[in-house]
């Protein structure tokens, strides 16, 4: 069996799978709870949603070996996310002798699984895409777009770059046999500009930004979230501080959930740690942006973002579910923010993808 090669779209599907998986997550526990945690079926029976998980994992399945239009991989990325966020949703029930779906480490399990499908598309970004056979395979791949025609000019130029490429493969005669075959076709090609669809709401929205937030306003507006950000995070130092001395009056509540200090005292302290070190660097970031430090308070509050996000809420999942919910969506947009203003101000955008799926 020959090594694998990486899809050309791969990470981009797979990030596509982590938001599916995560919005099936929150959403699926959001309806259960505002619903009163309705069940279906009745009597003896239960049709739990782990079932319906499982019926999108085939659906996607299914697809991906039936058909190969380029939308059937992002229909498929959608329907193994969410499928795996329903079944994994009910893991406190597998995982228990009383099938308990609020065990307290049902949460940092669905969790960590969410941050390895991030890793997953972290790691596919960085795929070796140039050498010849993964060249071969992403000109093929491409080729959909060909026979669906019309294809850019930016496609187009892409597919024969990627010919050049491969007919420079002299260790590969068969591969460079290959592209000067295929040369002729993509030429020949159709070419059309695609209808630019989402041009205008784009250019109303970009407008909008930069008349309500200027540069010295999308500053101040990051600076205040990270500093109240950064002073909550500081609760953990006196958590810390209260377990480090052995002050038997300490008392943690999470929510309006009261924690048991005794028998979660190693949990406790791993996220008061984590936590303390997520407000230094949020507020090091707030101090920073408001000298105008840009990049130095984009840095460190990404790191303190990402150091919470990827660390200190899979353990105050098992603390508390509910609560590292809404702190992770308070998170992810503040790191949205500094996404944006590095990619409006500071000249360097993020990464995008390479090279993508012509029509996909």
């Amino acid at each position: 069996m020959r090594r694998p090669v990486p899809r050309v779209d791969g990470a981009a599907s797979v990030r596509l799978l982590a938001v599916s998986f995560g919005v099936t997550v929150v959403g699926t526990r959001l309806y259960l709870s505002l619903t009163g945690w309705p069940q279906i079926g009745g009597g003896e029976y239960h049709l739990a949603h782990a079932l319906w998980g499982g019926l999108l994992l085939l659906l996607g399945g299914i697809m991906a070996l039936l058909w190969s239009n380029p939308w059937v991989q992002r229909a498929t990325a959608v329907c193994a996310g969410a499928g795996s966020g329903l079944f994994i949703d009910e893991v406190g029930k597998f995982i228990t002798r009383q099938n308990d779906y609020f065990t307290p480490l049902a949460a940092p399990i669905i969790y960590a699984f969410f941050l390895g499908v991030l890793g997953v598309a972290v790691l596919a970004r960085h795929a070796p895409l140039q050498e010849p056979r993964s060249l071969a395979y992403t000109l093929v791949v491409r080729l959909k777009s060909v026979v669906d025609g019309p294809v850019s000019p930016g496609d187009r130029a892409e597919m024969l770059n990627e010919v050049a490429a491969l007919e420079n493969a002299t260790a590969h005669p068969d591969l460079q046999e290959l592209a000067r075959r295929l040369r002729p076709v993509v030429e020949e090609a159709a070419v059309d500009l695609p209808e630019p669809r989402t041009r205008p709401v784009v250019a109303a929205l970009t407008r909008m930004e930069r008349a309500l937030f200027p540069r010295w306003v999308h500053r101040l507006v990051l600076a205040l979230a990270a500093a109240l950000l950064g002073l909550l995070s500081f609760t953990g130092l006196a958590v810390f501080v209260g377990l480090a001395n052995g002050d038997p009056d300490l008392q943690v509540v999470l929510g309006d959930t009261p924690v048991d200090v005794g028998e979660l005292r190693t949990a406790l302290l791993v996220a008061s740690v984590g936590e303390t070190l997520v407000g230094v660097l949020l507020l090091t970031s707030a101090v920073a942006l408001l000298i105008a430090r840009d990049r130095v308070g984009v840095a460190a509050g990404r790191a303190g973002l990402i150091l919470g996000l990827a660390g200190v809420n899979v353990v105050l999942g098992y603390l508390d579910a509910e609560t590292v919910v809404a702190v992770v969506v308070v998170e992810l947009a503040l790191l949205v923010g500094y996404r944006r203003y590095r990619s409006r101000f500071l000249g360097t955008a993020p990464r995008a993808e390479s090279r993508a799926i012509p029509g996909s």
